[in-house]
């Protein structure tokens, strides 16, 4: 396997290998120190490169960090690749596998997703980039929200506002979670997957005021006991 790696890295153009090595050095900085405290020298000392190099490809750190953090913005939006499993009408599972990307990149860099809530503080246009990406994702769910309840009676914008709603509960239980570190969450202990299937089943039970498929859960089946 190394070497058929090998193999491929030298079919590829020696400006992109440079890139991607400055930029697996940046997230491994970004990860230790975060965006306020990143530093030119720091990244090409992580890359074991001359800052020379570094000034060949990017013009400053902020170019650098932007098209890292692009890259996980497209991560976020391949709505095809990230379902390519899941049938049309299985909403848990859809939720799910939407759920396991956040929950892993959360899990795996959590200084890039903080990253990405520092520059939406500092950088109103990638704020408005960032915006427009994650509306767009869940403009997905409200579009289909008609054809799933013919018979409801919320505006258009309503149905937005409990989309939006809904998903922000699981993006603040994964900031509090990977970022800040809540202890009562990390005590937990729960896994990935474990994680991912909770936040999927609180969704699926606000948007459809019942329960997931019983036959569908691995990890989250006490959530079963909550009716009434």
């Amino acid at each position: 396997m190394p070497a058929a790696t090998d193999k491929a890295s030298s079919r590829r153009p020696k400006g992109e290998l440079a890139r991607e090595r400055l930029k697996a050095a940046a997230v491994a900085v970004l990860e230790r120190v975060g965006y306020h405290q990143l530093r030119i020298k720091d990244v090409t000392a992580e890359a074991g490169v001359a800052a020379g190099l570094f000034h060949h490809y990017y013009s400053d750190l902020k170019s650098l960090v932007e098209e890292i953090l692009d890259e996980y913005i497209a991560e976020f939006e391949a709505t095809g690749h990230i379902e390519r499993d899941v049938s049309k009408g299985d909403w848990f599972n859809r939720l799910r596998s939407h759920y396991e990307v956040a929950v892993r990149n959360h899990a795996e860099h959590p200084g890039i997703m903080n990253c990405i809530s520092q520059f939406c503080t500092d950088d109103p246009a990638f704020r408005a980039r960032w915006q427009t990406s994650y509306n767009r994702r869940l403009q997905l769910l409200a579009d289909v929200f008609p054809y799933v309840f013919p018979s409801s009676e919320l505006a258009a914008n309503e149905v937005r506002l409990m989309v939006h709603a809904l998903s922000g509960i699981g993006q603040d239980v994964l900031r509090e979670r990977y970022i800040e570190r809540n202890p009562d969450l990390s005590s937990l202990q729960l896994s990935e997957a474990e994680l991912a299937e909770w936040l999927a089943a609180l969704f699926y039970r606000g948007l459809f005021a019942r329960n997931p498929p019983q036959g569908q859960l691995n990890h989250a089946r006490k959530i079963l006991s909550l009716t009434r």
